[in-house]
């Protein structure tokens, strides 16, 4: 069995975590976009923005290495408390990842790239390698879907029993 690439591997992951997600979004309605467990928590809207916000904040650092603000993503994704606006921006998002992905060689993934050592993607480290910040838009998208897995639980909607 040969090695898998690092291009098999960042897609592999990625497609992992968005399936996790899909089994969350699954189970939400648009009447609980607007709720959170508690005052000053995200809430399920807000959770899926921030997923989608990061994604396309990392990419537009990744391919022009400029920053995109808050703002700005609000303004992009228009009605961002839509559970179907949210769901086709997550498709769309990902899907120029992946495109992403599929533009460079192995060599070229792991390259270093510059990101700001203040962004959870940098490591802390001035430059890394570009499928490490790649990498990063998984763990951040597990992050915020293990809280939504919580805030449905929380609810009585049972992970253990999804499936």
């Amino acid at each position: 069995m040969s090695k898998p690439s690092t291009h098999d591997l960042l897609k592999a992951r990625l497609f992992l975590v968005r399936s996790d997600l899909d089994d969350a979004i699954g189970r939400l309605t648009p009447e609980m976009m607007p709720w959170a467990p508690s005052p000053g928590m995200r809430t399920i809207s807000g959770q899926l923005l921030e997923i989608v916000g990061t994604e396309m904040q990392v990419l537009r650092m990744l391919k022009e290495g400029k920053t995109l603000s808050d703002e700005k993503v609000r303004q992009i994704l228009g009605e961002y408390g839509s559970l179907p606006r949210l769901q086709r921006a997550l498709t769309d998002v990902r899907q120029e990842t992946l495109e992403y992905i599929d533009s460079f060689s192995m060599e070229q993934l792991d390259e270093p790239v510059e990101m700001p050592t203040n962004w959870f993607e940098s490591l802390g480290l001035p430059a890394v390698p570009r499928s490490e910040v790649i990498r990063s838009i998984a763990q951040h998208e597990w992050y915020h879907t293990a809280q939504l897995v919580s805030y449905l639980w929380s609810q009585g909607d049972n992970p253990y029993k999804w499936r």
